[in-house]
């Protein structure tokens, strides 16, 4: 296996153990000299080397991984054995690079808090405390507590990396992804066979759980856990959210108009539109961030349409190249207007100019959504070689959501939100808007289920109920989606004019 590691990334890393991403690494391994396909070693530039010696290309496997992970440790020299697990995980098992990328993150973490507390990853000797999995599972219970007297997810020395941290606060999935990530890594060494225990690393136990599936349909599976994890206990639910995909709070009727006044004020079109569909179509980041130029109909939502609220389905997922939760395909329905929007700003000089920076040439596959340098604000998976193998999943539009907190606070609003609690203001203004259009006494529970569950796609009807009962306890948070959009519209039109006049 060979690369080059930048040679910033070969200093000491600040005392810490670090992860670096490596791009194009060629794979081989040392072979007889009469079966060698290249010879690696030699002087290097600093005058260095090593002795030459013959390489092959490993069978079955590609000539070269795309993007690989290794860590760093303290020296600046490559720790192996957590390198040569991330490259089984990459090479070997395939998996995604995000996974990957995560995975390094917590084993570095794991092997700071076990050098800060003078312990050695492959001691296992002593008592059960002070053994590295057990001393990690100490370290984690602390910052656990850190989290819960906190209320906030603490962030560490200010300028360290995250993967570097210390003495952090978190919660209890996080918690139970790092130990994850340990436990992993332990049982590579010991089924590799690069390492033997002294006594056990933690206890095990088998347990069988049961789950509802896709389609609604109670199941059950094996598991096995070990005794390092943190048993959470369900939150019992106060009403201020939603449990969907995780806790959203749906943006009040009043906070709405001042979230689309800061965006106005902001001048800037991508992220305006981008709350756009958000706000009206109940879409994930990722399937927005994801939209192409043919999920958009040229042909509909102009002033002259005497169907401008009509609804047009964007297919996502599946085979579409519109990035969906699980990959699910569904169809996501956005008004005529909407489209008539995003039909105007993909005919405009600002996009085009961005579209010419981008790699994609066939014009019917290229993101509707891209920043100035002509990359898209989400790479999809598929897409992840044309753009140097990124790993971009919309951090713009998080950085962003700062920029309008400051504007809110301008406006002397300070509330606070996420991007994805547009998806639960969207399903609260669906319901209310259904219940104005129709008297309210001959709406049934079961048209209101049909109406969430089919627009915002959701796989259980159990997260679909939870939308009508928070409508229950919150009746004035909602407010009509066709009196908003009517809104919406008429701002976005007056904006968009103002930003064109203002670049001719």
């Amino acid at each position: 296996m060979s690369s080059h590691i930048p040679p910033e990334s070969s200093q000491e890393s600040n005392g810490f153990y670090a992860k670096v991403k490596l791009k194009n690494v060629k794979l081989w391994q040392p072979c007889a000299p009469d079966k060698a396909m290249d010879w690696v070693g030699g002087i290097s530039e600093d005058g260095l080397g090593i002795e030459p010696y013959p390489v092959e290309r490993i069978p079955l496997q590609d000539s070269s991984i795309n993007t690989l992970y290794v860590i760093l440790q303290p020296d600046g020299s490559i720790w192996p054995d957590g390198s040569l697990y991330l490259y089984y995980l990459s090479a070997e098992l395939g998996r995604k690079t995000a996974t990957v990328e995560n995975i390094a993150g917590d084993l570095c973490n794991f092997m700071n808090e076990t050098m800060v507390g003078g312990r050695h990853y492959l001691n296992f000797e002593g008592e059960v405390y002070s053994r590295p999995t057990y001393h990690y599972q100490s370290v984690l219970k602390r910052a656990i507590l850190r989290k819960n007297r906190s209320g906030s997810s603490g962030s560490g020395s200010q300028g360290t990396p995250k993967n570097q941290r210390t003495g952090q606060a978190l919660g209890k999935r996080t918690a139970n992804r790092k130990t994850t990530s340990m436990v992993g890594f332990y049982r590579w060494l010991v089924t590799s066979g690069r390492f033997r225990p002294q006594q056990s690393m933690w206890q095990s136990s088998t347990k069988r759980i049961t789950y509802t599936d896709r389609h609604g349909f109670p199941q059950s599976k094996e598991v096995t856990t070990t005794d390092l994890t943190f048993h959470a206990t369900k939150e019992i639910n106060d009403g201020s959210y939603i449990e969907d995909g995780g806790k959203l709070y749906p943006i009040s009727r009043e906070n709405q108009r001042y979230l689309i006044d800061a965006l106005v004020r902001l001048q800037n079109p991508e992220m305006l539109l981008i709350y756009t569909v958000a706000l009206t179509t109940g879409m994930r980041l990722q399937s927005i961030l994801n939209l192409r130029f043919h999920c958009i109909r040229q042909d509909v939502g102009s002033p002259d349409d005497e169907n401008r609220e009509a609804l047009y389905g964007i297919a996502i997922g599946g085979q579409t190249k519109v990035g969906a939760k699980g990959n699910k395909s569904q169809t996501v329905l956005m008004p005529a207007w909407v489209h008539y929007r995003l039909t105007t700003y993909l005919n405009s000089k600002r996009y085009k100019e961005r579209a010419m920076k981008s790699p994609i040439e066939e014009n019917s596959d290229q993101y509707v959504f891209l920043t100035r340098t002509g990359k898209p604000y989400y790479v999809a998976e598929e897409d992840s070689e044309l753009f140097d193998y990124s790993n971009e999943r919309g951090s713009a539009i998080r950085q962003f959501t700062n920029r309008i907190r400051e504007e809110l606070r301008k406006l002397h609003q300070e509330f606070k939100y996420r991007f994805h609690d547009l998806r639960a203001t969207f399903g609260m203004n669906l319901i209310e808007d259904h219940m104005n259009t129709h008297e309210e006494d001959k709406v049934t529970q079961t048209d209101l289920l049909d109406l969430v569950r089919g627009r915002l796609n959701h796989s259980s009807i159990d997260v679909s109920l939870r939308y009508l009962r928070f409508r229950t306890d919150h009746p004035l948070v909602a407010h009509a989606q066709s009196e908003f959009e009517s809104h919406l519209e008429g701002v976005i039109t007056e904006a968009m004019r103002r930003h064109e006049v203002c670049r001719s």
